[in-house]
Parts: structure tokens; sequence; C-alpha cells
């Protein structure tokens, strides 16, 4: 009885701190706190001293990359691209996103939209559409897809090669409108065209005639936090607690961590990334969060 008392109490104290040596974090080498040494070491302690166990940084080159080192379980933890996750997902069924990034905003993710002048009244099919170039996950990607897949009928695309070529076309009139993207913020039903391109270069955009949206792709969420499945569950615990109370016990550590988005973290559900799938086939190596949408 006294062994077996033992016993109990060593398995109720044994956590990930005594099967764990080094959690070892993957990001890519564009992300944003990954290109300054010292907000990078004050990340990697901050970490540290929250699991008590040390942490690692590993900078990838590409996310093709960061999908092999997760999948592999080089890094047991990686801060992924929504599409860059659903790879990962779909190459091992090994890893699970435990959060989601929240912009300051209030937006856990965006949509692709198809937004022409509120003037012209002709179907799709006849609509003259640029779009950026085909690396764009709302300018090519997600549309090509709709096309595809009959939801959404095929205009005469215009390759404008970046989202200013794009914008500059619609001013000089050379097209009727363009494939673009919205913030996606929970509650809120309507569709805000100030915030075309997350509100980017919104003085030129309205200067032209006003826009309708006439199509409207499904919600794809930020790119997630996720962890290996190998990963003990009390750590992950931990680790989201640590990233759930960041953006009030430590806001300059989230401003260096998640400079981007800055607004804290949700717990994804487990289809949340479901829309994002059809896109891992064409992967290409994403370098810079532009093209992540």
């Amino acid at each position: 009885m006294v062994a077996l008392a033992m016993m109990m109490t060593s398995v109720a104290r044994a956590d990930y701190r005594e099967s764990l040596s080094v959690l070892r974090l993957g990001v890519v080498e564009s992300y944003v706190a990954a290109a300054n040494p010292l907000k990078l070491e004050a990340v990697q302690s901050a970490f540290a001293t929250a699991l008590g166990i040390p942490v690692e940084i590993i900078k990838l080159g590409s996310y093709a990359a960061l999908i092999d080192a997760h999948a592999s379980g080089r890094v047991g933890y990686a801060i992924h691209s929504a599409r860059s996750y659903a790879a990962a997902d779909a190459a091992c069924g090994c890893v699970r996103a435990f959060r989601s990034p929240v912009a300051a905003d209030g937006s856990t993710g965006f949509r692709a939209v198809l937004v022409v002048r509120d003037s012209v009244n002709a179907p799709v099919s006849a609509l003259t559409v640029g779009y950026s170039h085909e690396g764009s996950v709302s300018g090519w990607q997600l549309p090509d897809q709709a096309i595809k897949a009959g939801s959404l009928e095929r205009p005469q695309m215009v390759r404008a090669g970046s989202v200013a070529s794009v914008v500059e076309l619609y001013q000089t009139g050379e097209i009727d409108g363009f494939f673009a993207w919205l913030p996606d913020i929970p509650g809120n039903a309507g569709s805000d065209l100030g915030q075309l391109f997350g509100g980017w270069n919104q003085t030129s955009i309205s200067a032209a005639d006003p826009l309708r949206v006439v199509w409207s792709s499904q919600k794809i969420p930020y790119g997630p936090h996720a962890v290996h499945r190998s990963l003990p569950d009390d750590l992950v615990a931990v680790l989201g607690t640590f990233l759930d109370d960041m953006a009030s016990s430590a806001p300059g550590l989230l401003d260096a961590f998640e400079p981007v988005y800055g607004g804290g973290y949700v717990t994804p559900g487990p289809e949340d990334y479901r829309n994002v799938r059809g896109l891992v086939e064409a992967l290409p190596d994403e370098t810079s969060a532009g093209s992540l949408r």
C-alpha cells in the first residue's frame, strides 16, 4: 500500500518537464520577430520562463521548410500561415492548431471578395476583372477554386502584378472590378468596403467609382499556432494560457511576438481550417505576409 501510494504521488507530480528537455519553436525567416535578434531573444526567454524548460526558436527559410520540420517532429511548435498549416496537416495528420491570432480590429480571418463598379450591371462572365498575381490567396487562389467548383462565373482576368497596380487599373477605368480581401470580424454581418485590403490605399480606392461586393469566399482564419501531436497535453495547456494572458500581462511582449495582428488569441475549432484544404496542392514557397492573402 505504501509503495502504491508513493507511485501514485510520483505520477501525480509527473509533468512535461520530466519528459521534455527542450521545446523547439519553428518560424519562417520572414516572420517579423525573427528578423530582430533582441526581440527573438526576449520572446525565447519569456517562453522558457513560462514553461520552465529551455526553448529554442528555429528559423526556417520558407513555409515549405517549416511544413517539413513540423511534420517530421523536428520542431514541436510552429507558427504557420493558414495554408502551410493545412499542408502540414494533410502531410501527416500529426499537427493541431491550438490558438489563432486576432487582429487589432477584432478580425480573426479574412474573406476573398470580388468588387465591381456599382454602376455595372453585367453578369460576372462579361466583366473585366483585375487581380494581383497567382501567389495571392484572395486575388487568385480562392477565386480560381470557386470558378473550378462552379460557384463563381469566370470573368475576363487581367493580371496586374501587384495590389497597387490593381487599384491603378480600376482608377483609370481599364477594369470593371477586382479581387480583394476583407477582414472577417465575428458578429459583424456587413461588408465594410473601407476595409478592402485591410484598409490599405483606401484614399485611392474611394476616389474612384463606388464599389459593391458581388461574390465572397468562406472565411479563411489567420495562420495558427500549432503543435505536434506528440507534445504532452499539459504543455499545450500551459502554452495556451501563456498566449491568452500575453495581451494583459505582457503587452510589450505581444507587440514583439505578434506585431502583424496584436489583438490576442482565440481557440480555433476543429474545422476552422477546412476551407483552406483545397489550396494545399498549389502551395508555393511563401516568403512574405502579403502573399498569404
